[in-house]
């Protein structure tokens, strides 16, 4: 069993890495954008093969958190975190509070550049349902010939 000591310092290793990866991350929505765009649906599916493990690595390493916050005895939300930096002396409280607040403004940045690429591939849906939408409306009123003379 690790010590707490021990529980600290993975948690702030890991935390330094998941900001590491949030700023990936964030490139990677950005250029995610770009594609969506351009409509370029094969590099698209490859990119998000991409995203896809990043965020896997991301996920695993959230509930490694939440396993060591249990472990140190706080609840795994921010309560738990506040919690925790209170416990810490006043350098290392300064240090991790701010690598976690840099988390948290990735993590917001993160889902603002999702929210951003969800509305453009919205968009994008609601312009070909249109499109399509109308050809298939346009095809089903069009009586093609009926007033024609036969010849």
């Amino acid at each position: 069993m690790t010590s707490k000591r021990e529980s600290l310092q993975i948690l702030v290793r890991e935390i330094r890495l998941d900001i590491e990866d949030y700023q990936q991350l964030r490139a990677l929505l950005r250029h995610q954008r770009s594609l969506l765009e351009r409509r370029d649906q094969q590099a698209l599916n490859q990119h998000n093969e991409r995203v896809e493990s990043l965020c896997n690595k991301l996920r695993d390493r959230a509930a490694r958190r939440t396993a060591t916050l249990k472990q140190l005895g706080v609840s795994p939300d921010a309560n738990g975190m506040q919690r925790l930096f209170g416990a810490l002396g006043p350098q290392s409280r300064h240090t991790v509070t701010s690598l976690w607040n840099h988390l948290q403004q990735l993590v917001r940045d993160c889902q603002v550049e999702n929210e951003l690429n969800g509305k453009l591939l919205a968009g994008q849906k609601s312009l070909l349902d249109r499109v399509l939408g109308g050809a298939h409306a346009d095809a089903e009123h069009q009586d093609y010939g009926a007033d024609q003379p036969v010849s």
